[in-house]
């Protein structure tokens, strides 16, 4: 694992095990499915549209404010085999509940730091960390959640910076 990627694991890894996190209210997990469409870049990331899966813990502060960590893996598969490239994405977030509505849906806003990484060596793109800023939609169900999220990133990379835009749908447990 490169080293790059040490620091944002270790945070992530503190936060989900720290006693007081835990210690508040139960564990929300999350599960889901994710297109990121990356533009073209100066070799930040891998351009072109990557779908993968993410896995997210929300710690609940109380009703309206969350810490979480999650994780994404993303394929630019589309290519085919030969040309296909790998993006990990670990994020730390903020989730702030905005507004509730009927049948107990809610909006909510999310914003944090991340970082992009390429898992395929033989590639050019040096990924680099990122802050994320978007909002989510969720419909609770009877004992889940499904929920629906774009959360744009900025990527800054050694001499430039680009953006990435995730669309994320998937059930939280």
């Amino acid at each position: 694992m490169p080293r790059r990627l040490l620091a944002p694991l270790v945070l992530a890894l503190a936060l989900a095990f720290h006693p007081t996190a835990s210690a508040q209210t139960s564990v929300k997990f999350g599960a889901g499915f994710d297109a990121l469409l990356t533009p073209p870049s100066q070799d930040i990331v891998t351009e072109g549209l990557g779908v993968g899966a993410r896995f997210r813990a929300a710690f609940p502060v109380n009703a309206d404010l969350s810490f979480a960590a999650g994780a994404g893996v993303f394929g630019y598969i589309f290519k085919g085999r030969d040309d296909a490239a790998y993006l990990f994405n670990p994020q730390l977030s903020v989730i702030v509940t905005t507004t509730r509505g009927a049948a107990n849906r809610y909006r909510y806003l999310m914003g944090g730091i991340g970082y992009f990484a390429a898992l395929t060596p033989d590639t050019d793109a040096e990924g680099g960390p990122a802050i994320h800023f978007g909002l989510g939609w969720a419909t609770p169900l009877n004992d889940t959640s499904l929920y629906f999220e774009i959360d744009p990133a900025l990527i800054i990379g050694e001499t430039s910076t680009t953006f990435a835009i995730p669309v994320r749908v998937g059930v939280i447990f």
